[in-house]
């Protein structure tokens, strides 16, 4: 049953019984007008109504993202990618991204941020490539430096996230590696191994499986966040009610 029928239903049970006349003798379209009628009169109820709902569909939809968290944890966790922060840390945050994704980029300084505050966080980052070719090529560029030069990801993933606008060509991919110290020639050795093709194929079925279709999204614990944070306070609400086990709504 629909929203609208099942309110039809109900506001239609609530305005028989106070209605002296016999159910027997009203048309549909009388219901119609007495339940058109009582919406007019009281229209808090279709926000009372919608709220519930919302607040049912996204507690479903946060059991059903813990469920799916834990089939898909071996290839979530263990895969090949670069990560920072705690390895011991007793929450793990992943990051699905696109180095040309704006909201991603928006997110990266609340991301700095907590991590430069919480020291208790092991931080993935998946590369999940999906808005051009440019963005195909600089991940595979990112994981070529962390095969051959893992001291310098770091440094060549903030260049390419401080990035002013999307990345032009595979020039200005290899411009901004040189910036951040990276040997462009062992990129050229690496960006064609083929653990790079089988990174990025797990991450894609992986974002398929999580029901992941767009960029940023964090899975924080056990639970996924679709979309940047709003500010740094909203992304330490999530991460302190995942913590403490609650629900999130």
């Amino acid at each position: 049953m629909t929203i609208k029928n099942a309110l039809f239903c109900a506001l239609a049970g609530v305005t028989l019984l106070a209605t002296p006349v016999h159910a027997s003798e009203l048309t549909k379209s009388d219901v119609e007008q007495i339940v058109r009628d009582y919406l007019v009169k009281n229209p808090e109820i279709l926000v009372e109504m919608s709220n519930a709902l919302r607040a049912k569909q996204e507690s479903q939809q946060a059991e059903s993202d813990k469920e799916l968290i834990k089939a898909h944890s071996k290839r979530l966790y263990a895969n090949q990618d670069p990560e920072m922060g705690n390895p011991k840390a007793s929450l793990t945050i992943v990051e699905f991204f696109d180095y040309n994704c704006g909201y991603c980029k928006r997110a990266h300084p609340l991301v700095k941020q907590l991590m430069a505050e919480d020291k208790d966080i092991r931080y993935i980052y998946k590369q999940f490539p999906i808005l051009s070719e440019s963005s195909y090529f600089a991940a595979r560029a990112a994981l070529a430096v962390q095969l051959g030069q893992p001291d310098k990801y770091q440094a060549f993933h903030e260049k390419l996230y401080t990035h002013q606008g999307p990345l032009a060509d595979e020039t200005q991919v290899k411009q901004l590696a040189v910036a951040a110290g990276v040997d462009w020639s062992k990129v050229e050795a690496r960006i064609k191994d083929g653990s790079i093709d089988q990174n990025l194929g797990i991450n894609r079925a992986l974002a398929e499986a999580l029901g992941i279709s767009g960029t940023p999204a964090f899975i924080i614990g056990d639970q996924i966040l679709r979309g940047a944070p709003r500010d740094l306070a909203s992304l330490k609400g999530f991460i302190k009610d995942v913590r403490a086990g609650k629900s999130i709504q």
